[in-house]
């Protein structure tokens, strides 16, 4: 939806700021416009967010959305807390009443501090514009002066003074320049003074009351999901078995937005893959510890590429959900939850990723997200898992060279000053694995099935005796790996340059789809 669009559409309130409203505009002032426009809530639900704030379609209009208007309000911002208590109203609608409803929750001596810091600000201005040109910007004293007044107003009555009619012919000689500095400056102080006696004698809270303002805007954001929102399925969650193996990547050749509702996760027994691997029988129990429900969770690192140690981290990955309250309310939930820790001797990784941001990602030339997301080391899975896996196979990018590229370069350095035997099989995987995806499209992240050099089943061999282990020097020169090293990344460059694979994902559109549907399925 085009900027303007939105402003025409779903503006909420809207109203006429600056001197005309002050009440001392002349002929010649302009008409100054602001407004809160409230962008339907499904429109955040694609990767691309509606914006923040719009400038027109008229001259001197300026619009917040909602969430932007309330942030700003809370924050004691002069210029919006004005547009909400302008006399001049030009449009509300009944969402815009309930805002106006709450405008005292915005309200705090945080309010009048803001004031007395904006009037002391241009006071400062005018001071130092004096003091090198000898000059003194009336206009800018005049606002000065009323803002010390609005702010006096608002810790006596508990509003926003914008009208200050009752103080325009003062407020017009200082601009006009009717009085001296020296009459200005004892005004001023006068006016200062005032603003630190109603501080003193106040009934306004200490902060603003951003429980009443977080309830309105998830009760506003629920009620457009309401209105604005295809239907959605019955229920968010379908119960499911999982497979013995991982999600594949087929899908068709063009990909087709999601129309199934979201699974819930299966809490069946880990599959055989995982099991073989050494993946513990509780590792499901330690992703449903975390604060949010999973999409997925699946096992990567070391288990994951086929050379795991007695003494391996256990690294677990998932994709979670974060409820309508923590997507469109003031606080939104966090995009990465991180947890750690330790269980029967084990070091725990744990590492899971919003559903937007995980599409985000794999929408970009990431081998990370590919590897979790089709990882047969499954701990919980569910349908809209499956969902993705399938469209998997339309991100996959001749582009992924870069990621195996640069992550074989770390490798390889962290090789160099450790010799541990760690980074030097990590550097050869993720090598085998960007050469294989760019001939085959498919993701292999064990490196025990590509492994193309004779010497690589006897480094895993030695590595399973520690984590931290050095490369033995009887396995293989650094020399030869050195060249081996040099080779592979050849090979996978030449690999990228011959390759079938596209050079941009194509399941973009499907992916925004199967977001949007999800996130409507769980308002």
């Amino acid at each position: 939806m085009h900027d303007l669009t939105i402003v025409a559409s779903h503006t909420i309130y809207s109203a006429i700021v600056g001197s005309r409203a002050y009440g001392l505009a002349g002929e010649s002032s302009d008409t100054d416009r602001r407004g809160v426009f409230q962008a339907p809530t499904p429109s955040f639900w694609p990767l691309r967010k509606p914006p923040t704030h719009v400038e027109g379609p008229l001259p001197e209009q300026f619009s917040w959305e909602l969430e932007r208007a309330c942030t700003l309000a809370l924050s004691a911002n002069p210029t919006v807390l004005e547009c909400l208590w302008s006399p001049l109203v030009e449009r509300v609608t009944e969402a815009g009443r309930d805002l106006l409803s709450i405008r005292a929750a915005f309200l705090s001596r945080r309010t009048a501090r803001t004031y007395g810091d904006y009037a002391r600000d241009q006071l400062a201005k005018l001071t130092t514009t004096r003091a090198k040109t000898g000059q003194v910007r009336w206009k800018q004293a005049m606002h000065m002066a009323r803002l010390l007044r609005a702010g006096a107003h608002v810790l006596r009555e508990a509003e926003i003074l914008v009208d200050v009619t009752r103080w325009r012919e003062e407020l017009l000689s200082i601009r006009r320049g009717d009085l001296t500095w020296e009459a200005f400056a004892t005004l001023a102080e006068s006016l200062e003074a005032d603003l630190e006696s109603a501080a003193a004698s106040t009934t306004l809270p200490d902060a603003p009351d951003h429980a009443t303002v977080e309830a309105f805007l998830v009760t506003a954001r629920s009620r457009s999901a309401t209105t604005s929102a295809p239907a959605r399925s019955a229920a968010p969650f379908a119960h499911r078995t999982p497979t013995a193996s991982a999600p594949t990547a087929s899908a068709p050749a063009t990909p087709a937005p999601a129309t199934s509702a979201p699974a819930t996760l299966s809490l069946a027994p880990l599959p055989p893959a995982a099991v073989a691997a050494g993946v513990p029988g509780w590792a499901g129990e330690v992703v449903d510890e975390l604060a949010y429900p999973v999409v997925f969770a699946t096992v990567s690192g070391a288990h994951l590429y086929g050379f795991a140690s007695v003494d391996s981290d256990l690294d677990l990955r998932a994709c979670h959900l974060l409820p309508l309250a923590e997507v469109v309310g003031l606080h939104t939930g966090p995009e990465t939850v991180q947890s750690g820790g330790e269980r029967d001797c084990m070091e725990l990784d744990v590492v899971a990723q919003e559903l937007a941001k995980f599409i985000r990602l794999l929408l970009r030339p990431n081998g990370y997200v590919l590897e979790q997301l089709l990882s047969p080391l499954v701990v919980r899975t569910s349908e809209l898992h499956d969902e993705l896996a399938a469209l998997s196979r339309h991100c996959v990018t001749s582009r992924h060279a870069h990621h195996y590229l640069g992550f074989a370069a770390g490798q390889w350095q962290l090789f160099q000053k450790t010799g541990e035997l760690k980074p030097a099989l990590y550097t050869l995987r993720v090598l085998h694995t960007g050469i294989h995806l760019m001939r085959t499209g498919e993701i292999q992240a064990d490196l025990r099935p590509l492994a193309s050099l004779p010497y690589i089943a006897d480094m895993i061999e030695a590595k399973r005796a520690g984590e931290h282990h050095l490369l033995p020097a009887d396995l293989v020169s650094r020399d030869r790996l050195a060249d081996d090293v040099e080779s592979l990344t050849a090979t996978l460059e030449a690999a990228r340059d011959t390759s079938a694979l596209p050079a941009a994902p194509s399941a973009g559109d499907a992916l925004e789809a199967l977001l949007i549907r999800t996130r409507l399925g769980h308002a």
